[in-house]
């Protein structure tokens, strides 16, 4: 059976792949930081595609089949998050506020904690 601890975060995945799915349109119209940069525009909406919907699906699929690959996954586009937000910190304090950045940047951190913990149940 998936650990409890998992099970939570999937379903916090699944909110999180759906609020993305629903703020594609926002973040095509506003922008998104990326690495020291704002993008707008279908840049800004492939950002949250691939790293909002497509990446949380790929390491769910992973984690409901038990895939070895799946904590890697989860830790690629996590590390991508975690990077990001600390070229934030230093970029773009001046569009953002500190807590806009460090706090996504915080869950991800847990997240990526609960996934490393849990590596045994996806060997």
């Amino acid at each position: 059976p998936i650990p409890l601890s998992l099970k939570i975060l999937f379903v916090i995945f699944i909110l999180w792949i759906l609020g993305s799915i629903f703020a594609i349109f926002q973040r095509y119209e506003i922008g998104v930081p990326f690495f020291g940069s704002y993008l707008y525009g279908m840049s800004a909406s492939l950002i949250v595609l691939v790293l909002d919907v497509i990446a949380p699906i790929t390491f769910l699929f992973g984690l409901w089949n038990r895939k070895h690959w799946a904590p890697m996954v989860a830790y690629c586009y996590m590390v991508i998050f975690l990077i990001n937000g600390a070229i934030a910190v230093f970029t773009l304090s001046d569009k953002l506020d500190l807590m806009q950045i460090l706090f996504p940047n915080i869950v991800e951190l847990m997240f990526l904690i609960i996934i490393y913990k849990n590596r045994n149940y996806f060997k």
